[in-house]
């Protein structure tokens, strides 16, 4: 089975006002032929305007931090409590439990930060997809002072994007193909 080429059209704005009205045309298009796949946003600062027009994103990266937490608590513990079994059969301890638990919850806090902490950084580089390749199709004055807008389309309907890109004020639009 053949997988699908993605084609891409990469346009930048200079206006924020542009952006919202190519974003609002769009979803019009999108709604009465069903021709776009994905329409990406990319700025130097976040538009909650534009998100709600978007769609929410949603990446649970406070999952990795919960979970992440709750093993390092629980990991702690049964370090702890390794540790002190295996003192205790070198040296015995008259009276002494061997399982110590307010000793041990420090020792538990400081792994439940840790794996948190971990876990936390390793959602967000699955998240963020890091490392990778900037697209080639990528301009960098995206990141200082102008709006980029990314639309995944199929290579039919390309002409029916590009027009919608270039009548909203497009100042350059870059094609991809992958």
């Amino acid at each position: 089975m053949r997988r699908r080429a993605k084609h891409f059209l990469f346009a930048t704005f200079d206006d924020f006002e542009k952006a919202i009205e190519v974003i609002s045309d769009l979803k019009r298009l999108d709604a009465k032929e069903d021709i776009i796949s994905d329409i990406e946003l990319y700025s130097p600062i976040e538009h909650p305007e534009v998100e709600e027009m978007l769609g929410e994103f949603h990446q649970p990266i406070q999952r990795f931090s919960f979970f992440g937490g709750i093993t390092g608590a629980i990991l702690g513990f049964i370090f702890a409590a390794g540790v002190g079994q295996s003192m205790f059969t070198v040296q015995p301890q008259g009276g002494k439990s061997v399982i110590t638990i307010p000793p041990d919850i420090i020792i538990a806090y400081e792994m439940t930060i840790l794996l948190g902490v971990l876990s936390t950084v390793a959602a967000f580089l699955i998240y963020a997809g890091l490392p990778r390749r900037l697209k080639k199709y990528y301009d960098h004055t995206v990141s200082v002072d102008q709006i980029g807008i990314e639309v995944e389309t199929d290579p039919e309907n390309n002409e029916k994007v590009r027009a919608v890109l270039q009548r909203c004020g497009a100042l350059e639009i870059r094609e991809e193909t992958q």
